[in-house]
Parts: C-alpha cells; structure tokens; sequence
C-alpha cells in the first residue's frame, strides 16, 4: 500500500505569533566546558576501551567485531555518584560552599512552576487556554515509548506496529517513594465532538510496583477506545468479555501521575505515532485523524514539540518530520530526540557513521537545525527487556556508550552535552518551567477576564421566571395569527433584501401577483391560430410573415400560441362537414364550440399548476414565519404543535380551493357569454382585418392601400389623393340618406368569395376566447385569494388559524412544557458552566501560586 503522504502547508496558527521560546535562555552547562572542580566526571564502571582520537578511532571500531549491545555486562552501580543521573534535587556532585541554596532555590522553583501547569491542565483548562506544555511527536515505530521509558522508568505496553492509540499525559515528579497513578479524562465524545463537562475518572488504585504498569496501561487504553463502557470493567478485564467495537484512535487521555526518587520533574503529552498506511482492513481516514490529533497539539503556539526521529529509517521517510520541520514558526519550538543510535552501527555503517554521516550533521546543527537543537538518546532493545535488565541498569549502559562508542565519544563537550536521556529530560525541564514562568502572567489575565465574559453570559441566560404559562402560550399564538394576518393582507417589502426568494423580506402579495401574471400569459398562448388564407395559396416565407405582422395589429395572440394554425379552407370543411339538417348557407353552432374547446381544454392544467405555484409561495413563507415566530420554543414541542396544525389548516383550504377551480374550469367548458359589446366589437375587428389579409392575398389591394396609407389630415400622407376623394365624398352622400359610415367599413362591400364563412367562423371564435380567457385569467386567482390564501387564516369570515390553533392543549402543564427553553440555549449553558468550572478550579490554582 502506498504510504500517504504529508501536506507540505504549515500548521494553522503557528505564524501568527513571535515564538517565546526565542527568549528561553540555554543553560551554561549545554555549551561551556565545565571547570575541572565543578562537576568531576565519574563513572559507573570504567570504559572498557580508552578513548582516542576520531579518526584512529573509528577506523578501529571498523576493524573490530561487533559486540551486540546485550552481550555486555552491565556495569556495577558507582558508589560515589550522590545523585542519579536523572535526579532533580541538587546538583551531580557536592556543591561549592554557598551556592546550595542558590541551587535548591532553583530546583524548587522549577517544580513549582511545573506543578502549576500539571495542575491547570488537570482542570481541562487547556481546552480554553494555551498553556505551555511538551508534545512528543514522532512517526509509527520510532521509539517514542523507549524514550518515555527511560526519562519515567516505566515499562509502556510495546506490540508490533501503533501501539499508542490516544494521547498520554505524562506527569513526573521526585518523590521519596516511588508510585504511579492512573486516570482517564474524557473531554471528546465517540465521534470527536467536545463534551460540555471534561470527566477525570481514576483509574484502578495507586501502583507502587513499576512491573504492574504496563499490564494497567493496557487496560486503560481499552477503555479509552470503548467510552461506552464503565472504566471499573477494564481494571480487571471484564470489557474483554462484552461485545463491542472499539474505536482505532482517540482524542481521549491517559493520564500518568509518576513519582520517585530518580524521576526528574517534567510534564508532557505523548501522540499516537505518524502513519504512513494502513493494514489489510484498516481504516484508511485513521491516517488522517492521527495527523490531525498532532495538529491539534503543536499548532498552538505555547507547545513545545519534541521530535522523536529514528536512526534506523530514513529522515526523508519519516512523516513527523516533514509535518514539523516544513513550518520555521515550529522549528523554533522544536526539540529534535535521535532514537535508536546504536542500530545504525553495522559493520558497514561503522566506516561510513563518521563525520560525514547526517545524523552527525542534525547533532551539530547543519542539517535541519532547530532553535533548541537535536538530542541523542539510546533505549533499552527488545534483548534487553527480555532479559530482565532494569531501568538504572540501562542508564549506566547508555552513559557508557556514548562515552566509549564512536563517533559519540569523539565529540566535543557541547555536543556531548546532548547525548543521553538525562539530558534530554533536564533541558525540557528547563524549558518548559522558563515558559510557563513567562506565559503565567499572562495566563492569570485571561482566567480573570474569561471567568468575567461567562459570568456576563450566564446571567443573560438565566431561565425566565413565568408566573402564568397559559397566558403565555396563548398570547404567543394570537400575535403569530395577527402577524400572519398582515402579511397576507399586504405588508411594504424591503428595500434591497438580500435573499430575492425570502417572501417574508420581498413581500408576499408580489410574489403572488408574478405567479398571478405568468399564468395569464400561458393562459393567453392558448389563443387559435387562424390563418386567413388557404393552404394552397402562393404564399412564401416573407409574405406570409407580412400577414401575420398585419394579423398582429388586431390579435397579438399570433404566433405565440400553444393551440394548432388552421387555415380558412381547413375551417370551411371542418364546417361543411359538420352539417347535418341545416338549411343552405346555414352551419352548426357545434363547429365554433368544438374550435373554442380546442383552447379551453388546456386552462385545467395550467389552473392547477398555478394553484400549485401559489400554494408553495404561501406554505414557504408561512415556514418561515413559523420559525421565526416560535424560534425560542422548539424544545418543549411548541413550534412543532403550531405547524402541525398549520399544515392542517393549508390541507383543508387547498381542498377547497382546488375543487373550486375545477367548477370554474367545468363552467369555460360549455361557451357563454352576456358581454355582448366587447365580443361583438373584437368580432368585428377580427372579422375585417382577415377580410383585408384575404383581400391583399386576392388582389385587391387598392382600396386597401388607400385605407391604410391615406391620412386627410397629413399632407405628407402617401396614399392615394383621389381613391381617398372618392370615399370622402360616398360618405358624404350616405350621410345625406342618414347613413353613417367610416372608410374601414366599405371593405365590407368588397365581393364575396367561398371562404367568407370560414372568415366568420374564425372572428367570431377568436372574439370568443378574448372574452373568456379574460374572464378565466381573472376568476382563478380571485378563487385562490378567496379560499386559499384569505382562507387560512378565515379571512373569508369562515374558521381560520387563529379557530385552529385553539384546539390546541391548552392546559398548565402543557403550557410549561410548551415553554421549554431552546436546547441550544440549554446547551450553551451547560457548556459555559462547565467552563466555569474550569476556569474557577485555574483562576483558584493560580492565586494559590502567586500567593505562596
């Protein structure tokens, strides 16, 4: 499988802010010889070679045999050493007169300031505040848990592959008596969310046998991968007996709480190991979530990184690495841990370890250099812990390693200052205690101030004291009917809302008025497209395009429709063949039903559709002033039992309402009309500007032309003078027999044809459908109005909303029910008490601290 690899952006949040480690001082001893009285250099047994110059040297090792490190003999404890190597009370040998106060002063002072922080991040305060602390980052396999060991002296469960899966607190103390505690601390719930209340569960007794550790750290990390399950099952591996599947990695702790006498005083988190891919069946989001939960720690820029980099891997193949090392801002927070030195030492690499070799180069700050430099260590080996060799044996071997084995020998005093565990521990002691003496400051204000900002915020949630629930919930329900009254009567809309499709902000009525007008012009294109010409005229594309711009003049329902064109001889035998016992010249009113129905059976649908439009504009903002309205009350069920009878209420009225358009839609489908003057008007309009088209198409265009292009009134007019003299003056005459006409009437007097009929039939139909679509296009929305929209809240004078809704349980305990305060602002006070908590337990810590 492929190894994923890691994003090369920095982590968030470590760029914004000038690193404090900057001012951090390094001690003296870390660079400086130190004199030959002040700390004589003794030996827990002799080295078993001399030591001798670098190049000698490793050209001597190269021509030995390689002796494995478990075929040593462990050197015998020395007698004259006054204090382990790791201990952290006084300094390695006896001090000058004066300066042990000096000395013990410092040491207290540090566990001081070390104690503080254990004791605020046993708050969970960390989760609010970034408290200065030690991560330890690495890549899977590393040999984080051997370098846990040798600082703590404890045995750390060890498998093949992740072992660590959730982070471990680490808390080490000096203390007379060596013991260890256990707890877990749940502040994640099983998907990862932040709990409202942090959970410190001890964890078993107090271990004062290091050899049970290992057997209880095991224990306690099941049931950090199972937090369903009650802790107190897996003290004595009772979970292992319930069905359950744990989770691979959690945010969770394991907190261990070490004290003895060789434990040096420090404080810090160990991660689960960066990986690279997963096994047959894993997950493959677990790569992901590890190097997130890492994120999530050394992003913050009090975090003291100590990376842990294998000798035994390639740098460039170490994910940890890269994760760290790409982002400056980390790199001067960082404490690099070279792990696994003796490994490396084959007989091959003996030749080729020497000043050239990388590590050297990370040791010496040429390659990869870090603001606190890099650190070598070497653990105890799998032979080593079978063999039963104890952590002080182990530390008497790495010390004689790195004083007797090439290249480590060699250095000089700065760089062997670096080598061993010890170290190690002793410099992120100091590190660690000069931070957090220059963070607590700062710290203590932030405790005060956001203790204040809570305690502002909790008093703004403070649950309202309701003497009279009844009253309450009833007068809620009458100003949301009154409000909703409004919008339906009509309320001004906003001045440039910022959502167009919010009705409550546009104003309800116009969106009703635009579905309103869309229905109308789909109700218009179903208009009859009549052609007043035959099908077997010589009409080509550009004069039929003439025609139908003259048609146009009287009908702008031309060439928009959805119903068939028909023609006039199309109409002519539609007619002729619908006779049946007329008299000549006579034709079936049937013939002008069946062309009027050809429109009218397309209004049912489009009816329907606008209801349905309609219905939704209303439902969406009724939603929507529902949740506005009862926003505070979906707790108690309050909101949800007023749209439920809303959406009652809405059923019934479109019920109605939709039967009603259908009555309205079954009354069209029979023609009528008692408009008797707009339908004959239209028809004769209609009427004469097909006899024109007709008349164009037959030649006659003269008289035509004249009536169109003629103006008396306009001396620039371009029509015949004469032809138009001519009409003047038979007006006149007729006007002498109290005849009155106009110039457009004489087209009337233009010679029959056999197509005169079909010019009838298709005026009087079109005169038809204007009259009735109209009334249609007005009937349907007044019907929707009416019964629909005025009818949910009973505008209509019949039983509306606000009737409905006092079918409601009315009663005292529903009401306080109802009154239930929201379960987000319950949740947000949950959450802020905690915090509370939280902050109380630091700000009271930290006034402890300061006073003494």
């Amino acid at each position: 499988m492929a190894s994923a690899s890691t994003p090369q952006t920095p982590v968030e949040g470590t760029k914004d802010r000038e690193s404090p480690f900057d001012i951090i001082p390094t001690p003296k001893s870390d660079f400086e010889e130190p004199q030959a009285d002040q700390y004589p250099r003794t030996y827990s047994n002799p080295p078993t070679r001399p030591v001798t110059p670098s190049a000698p040297r490793v050209q001597e090792i190269a021509e030995e045999p390689i002796r494995e490190e478990s075929q040593r003999a462990p050197p015998a404890p020395s007698p004259t050493r006054t204090r382990s190597f790791f201990g952290s009370r006084g300094p390695r040998s006896a001090p000058a007169t004066g300066e042990e106060p000096k000395m013990g002063d410092y040491f207290t002072k540090r566990r001081e300031l070390l104690n503080i922080l254990k004791s605020l991040h046993s708050t969970g305060i960390q989760n609010e505040l970034d408290l200065p602390q030690i991560v330890v980052v690495g890549s899977q396999s590393v040999g984080k848990s051997s370098l846990i060991e040798s600082m703590s002296g404890l045995t750390l469960p060890r498998d093949t592959g992740t072992c660590t899966r959730c982070p471990m607190e680490c808390r080490l103390q000096y203390g007379q008596v060596w013991s260890c505690k256990i707890s877990l601390r749940f502040h994640v719930d099983r998907t990862g969310h932040p709990l409202a209340t942090i959970r410190d569960v001890p964890f078993g007794s107090t271990l004062y046998n290091a050899q049970d550790v290992e057997r209880m750290l095991r224990r306690a990390q099941r049931a950090i991968l199972r937090p369903e399950l009650d802790p107190t099952l897996f003290t004595d591996d009772s979970d292992l007996h319930v069905f359950g599947v744990p989770l691979t990695f959690s945010g969770n702790c394991v907190c261990i709480q070490v004290e003895g006498p060789n434990i040096p005083d420090l404080y810090f988190y160990d991660l689960p190991g960066i990986i690279a891919n997963v096994g047959d069946g894993g997950n493959e989001a677990d790569i992901r979530l590890v190097e997130d939960l890492a994120k999530s720690y050394i992003k913050k820029p009090n975090c003291i990184v100590l990376l842990v980099i294998s000798c035994e891997t390639d740098f460039e193949n170490q994910g940890a690495g890269r994760l760290v090392l790409k982002d400056p801002a980390l790199r001067k927070r960082t404490i690099g841990v070279l792990t696994k030195v003796d490994r490396v030492l084959t007989k091959v690499d003996r030749i080729e370890f020497g000043g050239s070799s990388k590590w050297l180069r990370m040791l010496r700050g040429e390659d990869q250099p870090l603001m606190h430099g890099w650190y070598c260590v070497k653990q105890r080996d799998l032979g080593q812990l079978q063999e039963g060799v104890t952590w002080e044996e182990a530390r008497s071997y790495e010390t004689e390693f790195f004083q007797t084995t090439a290249p480590w020998a060699d250095l000089d005093y700065s760089q062997r200052s670096r080598l061993g565990s010890g170290k190690l521990a002793e410099r992120l002691g100091t590190i660690l205690s000069n931070l957090a003496q220059q963070e607590l400051p700062g710290i203590r204000k932030t405790v005060n101030t956001e203790l204040t900002k809570v305690n502002n915020r909790l008093k703004e949630l403070t649950p309202p004291k309701i003497a009279d629930p009844r009253r309450v919930v009833i007068t809620l329900l009458r100003d949301f009917t009154k409000q909703l009254s409004k919008h339906i009567e009509g309320i001004p809309p906003m001045v440039n809302p910022s959502d167009p499709t919010d009705t409550t902000a546009t104003g309800l009525l116009h969106s009703l008025n635009e579905a309103y007008e869309r229905f109308r012009v789909k109700l218009h294109k179903t208009a009859p497209q009549f052609r007043p010409w035959t099908t077997t005229a010589n009409v080509d594309s550009q004069k039929q395009k003439q025609m139908l711009d003259s048609a146009k003049q009287d009908d702008d329902a031309v060439g928009l429709g959805t119903t068939c064109s028909l023609h006039a001889d199309e109409i002519m035998d539609l007619a002729r063949r619908s006779r049946t016992r007329e008299l000549p010249g006579n034709y079936p009113f049937s013939v002008k039903e069946r062309l009027i129905l050809e429109s009218v059976c397309q209004w049912s649908d489009l009816a329907q559709e606008c209801f349905t439009e309609v219905k939704d504009i209303v439902v969406k903002h009724i939603i929507r002033v529902v949740e506005e309205h009862f926003k505070g009350y979906n707790n108690g069920g309050l909101k949800e039992a007023v749209s439920k009878i809303t959406s009652e209420q809405i059923v019934k009225c479109a019920k109605t309402t939709s039967k009603k358009i259908g009555s309205l839609y079954q009354s069209e489908c029979s023609p009528y009309t008692q408009n008797e003057q707009y339908f004959l008007g239209y028809k004769t309009k209609m009427l004469t500007r097909y006899k024109v088209i007709h008349q164009e198409l037959e030649g006659r265009t003269n008289l035509v032309t004249a009536l169109r292009a003629y103006n008396a009134s306009n001396t620039n007019s371009t029509g015949n003078a004469t032809q138009w003299n001519y009409l003047t003056n038979a007006i006149s005459n007729l006007t002498y027999f109290g005849i009155t006409v106009k110039a457009e009437d004489f087209i009337t007097l233009l010679p029959q044809h056999d197509v005169t009929t079909a010019l009838d039939i298709m005026a009087e139909v079109r005169a038809y459908f204007q009259v009735a679509y109209k009334r249609f296009g007005d009937n349907v929305p007044k019907q929707i109005d009416a019964d629909f929209v005025r009818g949910i809240d009973g505008s209509d004078d019949s039983d509306g909303l606000d009737v409905a809704l006092m079918s409601m349980d009315l009663s005292t305990e529903k009401c306080m029910e109802y009154l239930q305060e929201p379960a987000s602002v319950i949740r947000e006070r949950t959450a802020l008490s905690g915090k509370k908590q939280r902050l109380e337990a630091a700000q009271l810590k930290l006034e402890r601290y300061y006073r003494g």
